[in-house]
């Protein structure tokens, strides 16, 4: 019986058609997912959603413009120097 290196060549192929018909179909679901969890008015927002409770990336907004439920921390001095 002749095993060369032909006789599974049809293998790749199918092994990376497979691997990138299992990353679209995971991608799909978790586009869903996320879609039916920003719909829901039940879950909480994200600290980095613009309509969270911190109005977006507050940490990169100066102190004096960030909005009023976020309270001020006092500067800390640098652990390693």
């Amino acid at each position: 019986m002749d095993t060369s290196l032909t006789d599974y060549a049809w293998l790749v192929p199918l092994l990376g058609l497979g691997t990138i018909l299992s990353v679209v179909v995971f991608a799909l679901v978790s586009k869903k997912n996320t879609e039916d969890r920003m719909d829901d008015p039940t879950v909480p927002k994200s600290t980095l959603a613009k309509d969270g409770p911190q109005g977006g990336v507050a940490f990169l907004q100066p102190v004096g413009s960030r909005g009023a439920n976020v309270e001020a921390k006092p500067h800390v001095a640098p652990v390693l120097e």
